[in-house]
């Protein structure tokens, strides 16, 4: 894969030199443009093609998540970069959004960040080439998952699965190890099939694992560094649950 093409979005010049260091400073990243504002944004994503947006949320017209909403489908992935906490939750609304980052952000935390950007567009070519060959599999043992990806079958032991997040029609499965698989499959179909003793589905596009489970931290479920959201729906259920 070529360099990944980043636009950085923010009505901070401080935060544009931050990220534009940081980015430099890892060599499978380039930043191709810079804005201050959601609707020059849009003028550049009208002009150019980039991968993702590293996207401030607070914007002096339309919001971050505005933006999002607007661009709809030809949203490139977004990681969103805030000083504000309470926008974590509905980010994850969004299929395009690969991360959030709280600011002040450290070079540790927008490395995995940017990885983590890498792998999931890196899977989704993976898997425009080879559609029909990734197909998830609980076996009888109820002991592991077979996910064959790229004529290539894998075996996922539910103790390293960290969680699961629907991806459209697909799952994407996050391991212990950092790896990520994609599957076809709905979120709804691998909760009937995986142990409701070990697995709980906390939101309607996320399935966790139990024993990862570090904490709650107001309407996010916390699996070491990284932070979940609960649904309304299932806030009753999980806060009994996995407290």
């Amino acid at each position: 894969m070529n360099k990944l093409r980043l636009l950085i979005v923010d009505d901070e010049p401080l935060a544009h030199k931050i990220l534009e260091d940081y980015a430099s400073r890892i060599d499978f990243l380039e930043v191709v443009g810079t804005c201050f504002d959601s609707i020059s944004t849009i003028n550049f994503l009208n002009e150019n093609e980039v991968d993702a947006i590293l996207l401030d949320i607070q914007l002096p017209d339309l919001t971050g998540l505005e933006l999002v909403r607007t661009l709809e489908k030809r949203c490139p992935k977004v990681i969103f970069t805030t000083a504000y906490t309470e926008y974590a939750l509905e980010s994850f609304n969004y299929e395009q959004v690969i991360d959030y980052l709280h600011k002040p952000i450290r070079i540790d935390r927008f490395l995995k960040a940017v990885q983590r950007l890498r792998l999931q567009l890196t899977l989704e070519q993976n898997f425009q080439e080879h559609p029909t060959e990734q197909q998830p599999k609980v076996s009888n043992s109820q002991d592991f998952i077979s996910i064959k990806d790229n004529k290539e079958i894998h075996k996922i032991k539910l103790d390293d699965l960290l969680y699961v997040q629907a991806w459209g029609n697909y799952l994407k499965f996050f391991q212990s190890n950092e790896k990520v698989l994609l599957g076809r499959k709905t979120i709804k179909e691998l909760n009937q099939e995986l142990p409701s003793k070990e697995f709980q589905r906390i939101h309607k596009s996320f399935m966790v694992n139990k024993k990862h489970v570090t904490g709650i931290r107001g309407n996010q479920v916390i699996l070491g560094e990284t932070a979940l959201p609960i649904g309304k729906s299932y806030s009753v259920l999980v806060k009994r649950t996995l407290l």
